[in-house]
Order: structure tokens, then C-alpha cells, then sequence
């Protein structure tokens, strides 16, 4: 019995540390923006899901090389793509983690898209590469500006939103004046036209905004395309409280996709402690029946 003791003691302690490890310091996690996956069509461990792992592997390497690629494995269509301003080592690591959460989070759905604050990593079964898709998949704005902000900063705003659509030729578009910027992009599968239909469409759905069209900065991001806009007021308190705002509410979302899986560690440790209860029953009878 002693035997039990000891292996069951040692399980605790690999377990305390796997707690710790994971949850007292835990990795800090990226914004995300949107993740959306199509209902599960096949069991983890599948071909399917082997071929799914394999695109999303292949997207980490991509990103080393290009900001935006697209690429198939046994019929599963995929596309990686970072934010125009960012670094080939930043493009890299925002690649990396959107793959980690797509395969710790993902099973058995045959498409997701992932949108993180600086790339994008979409997959599916169906052949999506250069077809036009305007569908909503998340819109956000800060605090309306209220008596703090001159009109003129808006105003600057959205003509620059209005400027940084109508520069058509690019993907990724950047317009500046002053503290306010304003940023398009669309995916690089599209075509000039498909991309600037895409980007029209999301500055319509943002003008149409009740609040966006006060507020200090916002932003809409379609299924192909994203525009998002701030102010001068950018620098100013009310935009900070916007963001930390927009961070909370995507932290609640961190939140609960961390308490699933604590739930699944609590399942896995549950079948640990049964395995190895079993395993020291076992060992125990084994050790009797030698004697």
C-alpha cells in the first residue's frame, strides 16, 4: 500500500506544479478581436484535423517569409495574413499564437477564422481564395467625444477614413494628419474591385453606427476587409478609457475561454488521478501475487 502512497504523492506534486505553472503565472494572452468556427463536423484525431494541423504548421513558417499567403492541403483552403505595418518577427510571433489558440480551442470544426490585433488566420473546407465576402464579424467604438474634443478632430477623422478608402491600388492603406490616423486593409486574395466594394461597405456600416460616429476612434472589421479610424483625441484621457474598455471586454472573453479550459485541465487531471489509482491497484496485486 505503501507503493499506492508514494506514486499517488508524486501525481499531487506533478500536478501542483502543472497548476502553478499554468494558471498562478500564466502566458499573457493577445487581443482578440473576433473567432468564429464553423459547428464541429469531425472528431479530434481525424485525417481531417491531422490536415488542419498541418495548414496551420505550415502558416507559422509562411509568416517568416509573407505578410499575407495561401495554401491547401488534401482540400482544406487557408490563409495567413498580418497587419501592413507590422515586422517580419512580429508578424511571426502574432502567426504562432493564432495557430496555438486555433489548435488548443478548435476541434473537429472544418473552417474558423481568428482575428488577433495584428493578423489574421482563417481556414476551411469549402475554397474561399479570392471570393468576396462583406459578412459583419465585429464592430467597436470608444467613448463619444463629448464637450472635451473640438469638432474639427472628428471631422479630421473621418476625412481621413473618406481619403484612406478612396486611395485605392494597395492593401494595406495608412492615412495621417496630425494625431489622427485612419487604417484599411483587405485580405490579399481579393481583387482590386472585390477589395475596394469590401471597403466601401465597411465605412458605410461605420457612418450608420449610432456611436462610431461621435467617438474618438472605431473600427469594423468584415469577413475580407477591416477599416478602423482615431481622432486627435486619441492621446487624450477618453480614449485611453475607451481602450482599456475594449481591452476588458476582450479579456472577458480570454476569461472565458480560460475557465474552459481550466474545466478541460479539471477533466484531465480526473482521468489522471483514476489512471494512476488504477495503475497503483494494479501494482499492489502484482506485488502480492509475486510474494
Amino acid at each position: 500500500m505503501s507503493a499506492t502512497i508514494a506514486i499517488i504523492s508524486i501525481s499531487v506534486v506533478i500536478a501542483a506544479v502543472y497548476l502553478l505553472t499554468n494558471f498562478a503565472f500564466p502566458t499573457v494572452e493577445p487581443l482578440v478581436y473576433y473567432h468564429y468556427c464553423s459547428p464541429p463536423k469531425y472528431f479530434p484525431g481525424s485525417s481531417s484535423r491531422s490536415n488542419v494541423d498541418s495548414l496551420l504548421n505550415m502558416f507559422v513558417n509562411s509568416a517568416s517569409i509573407y505578410t499575407y499567403n495561401n495554401l491547401t492541403v488534401n482540400g482544406n483552403y487557408g490563409l495567413h495574413q498580418c497587419r501592413g505595418d507590422l515586422s517580419s518577427s512580429e508578424c511571426v510571433s502574432c502567426v504562432t499564437q493564432a495557430v496555438s489558440l486555433l489548435q488548443s480551442d478548435s476541434f473537429g470544426e472544418s473552417g474558423c477564422a481568428l482575428q488577433l490585433e495584428g493578423c489574421l488566420v482563417k481556414y476551411d473546407n469549402v475554397m474561399f481564395f479570392g471570393v468576396a465576402d462583406t459578412t459583419a464579424m465585429v464592430m467597436s467604438c470608444g467613448k463619444p467625444a463629448g464637450y472635451k474634443y473640438e469638432s474639427d478632430e472628428l471631422t479630421q477623422a473621418k476625412v481621413l477614413v473618406d481619403k484612406v478608402v478612396a486611395n485605392s491600388g494597395t492593401s494595406y492603406r495608412v492615412e495621417r494628419s496630425g494625431e489622427a490616423q485612419a487604417v484599411a486593409q483587405c485580405t490579399g486574395d481579393l481583387s482590386a474591385t472585390d477589395c475596394q466594394d469590401c471597403l466601401m461597405e465597411a465605412i458605410q456600416r461605420l457612418k450608420l453606427q449610432p456611436f462610431c460616429g461621435t467617438s474618438t476612434w472605431g473600427d469594423v472589421y468584415l469577413a475580407k476587409c477591416y477599416v478602423g479610424y482615431s481622432s486627435h483625441g486619441a492621446i487624450g484621457e477618453e480614449f485611453r478609457k475607451g481602450i482599456r474598455a475594449k481591452h476588458v471586454a476582450t479579456q472577458r472573453n480570454l476569461l472565458y475561454m480560460r475557465t474552459t479550459s481550466l474545466l478541460d485541465l479539471i477533466k484531465s487531471l480526473w482521468s489522471y488521478f483514476f489512471y494512476v489509482f488504477v495503475l497503483g491497484i494494479l501494482f499492489v496485486v502484482c506485488g502480492s501475487l509475486l510474494e
